[in-house]
């Protein structure tokens, strides 16, 4: 079976780039994935078609998002193209209001999504963090070149840690390495269990090394980060916390302080 990741294509609230276009196809290229790019046709509220709208900038604005979406997708093949990339396109079409849901419902099909983590892209960031069942892979902004050949697993024994690492089997089959993080603070540790699991990696396939860091009133998600880009590490993945009540702010500091200050990409889950 070969893995199929997502990207969305938006025009607002923010266009995609083409730096994501160009991640995203080199990432699927790599770990011998399908891409299926869904674009979204933003309609707005109680519009079907430009014809219909009363205002000339609401024309103009429908006209600008449809020569934006055309430029998307011509990027898009061009590259796929070039490298001979498998590459479906997937149109979407909901109200402005429902898109976010309508991504969250449409990323349940494919095996991870590929984002660009911005500022204006929180909101679907969240819709498809909560809503979607699948893990996220984030993307900060600038070159990334797809290929995973170094992972960090953020690691506390969690079953969240537990779950992210298993969401991430189709997208590290090609890695070589793994450097097991886990941030020391005064909490009880299982070291039997810890021990259990860089075993498991080993026998995997994977060269493990440990990198056991203390807290001390420092950041944790600086410290995650800065371990894993110390080590070289092409992917950081990190399970993430949340609660309902906290879906504005994506809950739990971690997962807050990755959003706020990604340095590396992510593969989260939640």
């Amino acid at each position: 079976m070969k893995p199929q990741f997502h990207l969305p294509l938006t025009t607002r609230p923010e266009a995609s780039s083409f730096a994501i276009i160009e991640n995203a196809v080199q990432f699927s290229l790599h770990q011998g994935a399908d891409l299926v790019a869904s674009l979204a046709a933003g309609r707005r509220h109680g519009h079907e078609a430009a014809d219909t709208y009363s205002g000339d900038d609401e024309f103009q604005a429908d006209r600008f998002d449809r020569d934006v979406a055309a430029q998307l997708v011509r990027h898009l093949r061009e590259r796929s193209e070039r490298v001979g990339l498998d590459v479906r396109l997937v149109p979407t079409e909901a109200e402005a209001m429902s898109a976010t849901i309508r991504l969250a419902e449409l990323a349940r099909a494919y095996d991870v999504t590929i984002l660009e983590n911005t500022e204006l892209a929180r909101p679907i960031i969240d819709s498809l963090f909560f809503d979607s069942g699948r893990p996220l892979l984030l993307l900060p902004s600038g070159d990334f070149y797809g290929r995973i050949d170094n992972i960090a697993i953020a690691w506390d024994g969690s079953a969240a840690a537990a779950r992210a690492a298993s969401n991430a089997y189709p997208m590290i089959q090609s890695a070589a390495k793994a450097t097991l993080i886990h941030v020391r603070a005064s909490a009880p540790w299982n070291e039997d269990f810890f021990d259990r699991y860089v075993e498991t990696l080993k026998h995997s396939g994977l060269e493990v090394a440990l990198a056991a860091v203390r807290c001390d009133g420092e950041d944790i998600t600086t410290i995650i980060q800065d371990t894993a880009i110390e080590s070289r590490s092409d992917l950081l993945i990190a399970g993430a916390y949340g609660h309902s009540r906290l879906r504005e702010s994506l809950g739990g500091g971690v997962t807050r302080g990755l959003l706020e200050d990604l340095r590396i990409p992510t593969l989260l889950s939640h």
